[in-house]
């Protein structure tokens, strides 16, 4: 995908053309390092920490105060083929156990070798964040869960369970829970990342990281040969009042972003104020560029660019997100890959209740397997409907269930049952009847009393489900009154979304390809930069995971050049 630098998503990021250095070696430089990461989230972190154990220089660089959205997240690593934490939790699996359900899951966006190596090293993975202080529990959630938090260890944050993902592989739970900050574990897991790049150089042999905040990175400097040999970015202040207020403002707009989206955007534009006061900073870079800066979500004009349509939701999930990192590959020449892909996530579990329930589409029927991932669910609907509209259907009993399960199930924490009652009290249509409800909804009446009796009679009938849900998630419905949750992309509770794609790579070493095939030389692209193992579909953890893979395969292969 081509994209216009000079379009209107650009003004939001300001990434200018790559500026030719006719000798770099005779160029006044403000700084000199081995390897520059732009972005400091997990793959920020993870490249840093790996070219410095390869004995680089390593300079770091953060367009806000470091962490991302990784430290926003729960948290969640997606790891298996046998981890510390599945055998003490009794839960059996192995590499290609884990690679059989992946193939399935993330389909074709990465070479199968890539998925196997991904697969084969994550057992390696999870335990080199555990040598820089990350924390994972073995407690393990077996019930279905969008997410159970940090007092839990281990769950099942896919598809592992259900079919087609299941197909001729053993279930098994991958979804790994930071610990140590709480609910979300993302806060503890940067901590503790950002901790050990404070340590570098320690060691003998280590290289030593420096890691500047509130620096902004704007172009990519190249010498004749169109090797990229710098880059230029405007540095704020490292201490001080300045530099604690632009914090605080900026650590404000995340907080309520991830609530009520759009309200931190003032706090947003008050902390850019400071911008003023930064300074020109421009770095010879040896070895070479690391872009892991993350996606663009937040970046509206650039998603309606990319997709071809504004975004169905106002509820971005990131810290401003805004392709930066991105466009500084694209100004270079770089193949964008799965840019149109947005994942959205629809979650309506806890209460475990509503899973027994059935979603229907705007015509009125069935959608899928209601216990299926949240974001699998979204995906489903706009399959079938561009708007990406959907109802669930539930009678008195299980909305009474729901209720009750709220009440009285002490493993529900605050954010999750006020979740529920936000879909009980926001998105819900009452009525005494199937007829009324229809009127209510817009759906067809025919299609849907059709839709509730087959999916009664099947199991009066002890037929399997049409949709394969498993028989623990079925009930009858048929005690009124009826209600119909709104479970649309665009209902009045924000649905979360997440762009997907990014600059394609080379998969064995993590540089940025201007053409299949065709590197260009020093620059390398990790995390929501590169178009990695969720580029076209989302699981909880799988992100994470892949900043965590994609960082150290770019940071040891940077390292190694010869500078």
């Amino acid at each position: 995908m081509k994209f216009d630098l000079n379009a209107p998503a650009n003004r939001y990021v300001a990434v200018a053309e790559p500026l030719v250095i006719d000798d770099p070696e005779q160029y006044q430089w403000d700084a000199q390092t081995d390897i520059a990461v732009v972005g400091v989230g997990m793959a920020g972190a993870c490249a840093a920490l790996e070219a410095a154990a390869h004995g680089a220089e390593v300079l770091a660089l953060d367009r806000l105060a470091a962490g991302g959205a990784s430290r926003l997240s729960g948290g969640v690593v997606y790891a298996g083929g046998g981890t510390r934490q599945q055998q003490e939790a009794g839960i059996e699996d192995s590499p290609d156990n884990m690679y059989q359900y992946l193939r399935i899951q993330v389909g074709d966006v990465v070479k199968d070798d890539t998925l196997r190596r991904f697969c084969h090293d994550s057992v390696a993975n999870l335990e080199w964040l555990e040598g820089h202080g990350v924390r994972f529990g073995s407690r393990y959630y077996k019930e279905k869960n969008s997410f159970p938090g940090g007092y839990w260890g281990l769950y099942h944050s896919g598809n592992e369970a259900y079919a087609p993902y299941n197909a001729q592989t053993t279930t098994a739970a991958r979804g790994h829970v930071t610990q140590g900050s709480g609910y979300f574990g993302g806060p503890a897991m940067m901590q503790n990342l950002l901790a050990a790049m404070q340590r570098s150089g320690e060691q003998p042999g280590q290289g030593r990281i420096r890691l500047q905040k509130y620096a902004c990175v704007s172009r990519l400097l190249v010498d004749k040969n169109q090797q990229v040999v710098g880059l230029a970015y405007r540095l704020g202040s490292q201490s001080g009042l300045f530099y604690a207020l632009r914090t605080g403002l900026h650590t404000l707009a995340s907080k309520l972003n991830i609530g009520l989206p759009r309200t931190g955007a003032p706090f947003r534009w008050l902390a850019g104020l400071f911008d003023i006061f930064d300074r020109e900073q421009r770095v010879r870079v040896r070895r070479g560029v690391i872009l892991s800066a993350g996606g663009f979500v937040f970046n509206r004009a650039m998603v309606t660019q990319a997709t071809g349509h504004a975004p169905l939701t106002p509820h971005a999930l990131g810290e401003d997100c805004n392709g930066s990192g991105i466009r500084l590959g694209l100004s270079l020449g770089a193949l964008g890959k799965r840019l149109e892909r947005l994942t959205y996530w629809r979650f309506y579990a806890p209460p475990h209740a509503w899973l027994k329930t059935i979603a229907l589409d705007p015509q009125g029927r069935r959608l899928c397997n209601e216990a299926l991932y949240g974001a699998t669910v979204a995906d489903i609907m706009l399959e079938k409907d561009p708007q990406g509209r959907g109802w669930l259907i539930l009678d008195e009993a299980q909305m009474q269930a729901a209720k009750a399960q709220l009440r009285n199930d002490k493993a529900f924490v605050l954010v999750q049952k006020a979740m529920a009652w936000m879909y009980m009290y926001r998105c819900t249509q009452k009525a005494a009847t199937l007829a009324e409800l229809a009127r209510k909804t817009g759906l067809p009446l025919a299609q849907l009393e059709q839709t509730v009796a087959e999916y009664n009679q099947r199991i009066q009938q002890g037929q399997p489900d049409t949709c394969a849900k498993p028989d623990a998630y079925r009930a009858e419905l048929n005690t009124a009154p009826w209600y119909a949750i709104d479970i649309s992309i665009g209902s009045k509770f924000a649905c979360p979304s997440l762009t997907l794609g990014g600059l394609e790579i080379d998969e064995e070493t993590g540089q940025v390809l201007r053409a299949p095939g065709q590197v260009i030389p020093g620059l390398y692209a990790a995390g929501r930069n590169a178009a990695g193992l969720c580029a076209h579909t989302y699981i909880s953890g799988l992100s994470l995971a892949d900043c965590l893979f994609s960082g150290r395969r770019a940071g040891q292969h940077a390292a190694k050049q010869v500078s």
